[in-house]
């Protein structure tokens, strides 16, 4: 039977990590120590938090907190694995100079942005009206009439969809929303 030593950077069932896994453990710490320091930089105070956010249907306690203290993020982006349906996010706030990110609706990281605001005025959309099960024509409803639609077929990937809005770039596959993003520039279209 193999011993299980849980040591921090020792071995486990007797194998040693080697200077990889070691090199990449250290830059997660250093990251996780590190992040939001700098000049004028302060880290977000809503994970140290200990009172609970007003619930906001659709978003989690940690976006919740985040929306009560900062308000809705002036652009958002969303990843949605299309077959899990875990949901990747990125909020940004160029009025506060950060974007934060979080995992399945848990705030996990914060990094400082450059305000764009002139270039990308703030989005009124909101990131609980984008789930999963939204589909085209549910996108149509919500945003109005797509600027540009694009079909993507590889023989290798699953059908994909970009459809283009003014106000947001929606990618689906097979008819599934997998992702979301707001800072976007609307493509120059021909004259008809």
């Amino acid at each position: 039977m193999a011993r299980y030593t849980a040591g921090w950077l020792g071995s486990r069932r007797g194998r040693r990590w080697g200077p990889a896994p070691r090199l990449a453990v250290l830059l997660v710490l250093a990251l996780f120590l590190f992040r939001g320091c700098g000049e004028g930089n302060q880290p977000l105070t809503v994970e140290a938090k200990p009172e609970k956010a007003s619930p906001i249907s659709g978003l989690s306690e940690d976006q919740s907190r985040v929306v009560e203290e900062f308000g809705y993020p002036d652009h958002f982006f969303i990843s949605i694995d299309p077959y899990s349906r875990d949901r990747v996010e990125r909020w940004t706030y160029f009025s506060c100079g950060k974007a934060l990110d979080f995992d399945n609706g848990r705030l996990w990281g914060e990094e400082p942005v450059e305000d764009k605001s002139a270039e990308y005025p703030p989005t009124s959309l909101r990131p609980q009206d984008f789930d999963s099960l939204l589909t085209p024509e549910g996108a149509d409803q919500l945003l109005g009439e797509p600027l540009f639609t694009h079909e993507a077929k590889d023989g290798l990937m699953p059908e994909n969809t970009v459809i283009v809005y003014e106000k947001a770039v929606l990618l689906f596959r097979e008819g599934r929303l997998i992702g979301v993003d707001t800072q976007v520039h609307p493509p120059q279209l021909p004259a008809p």
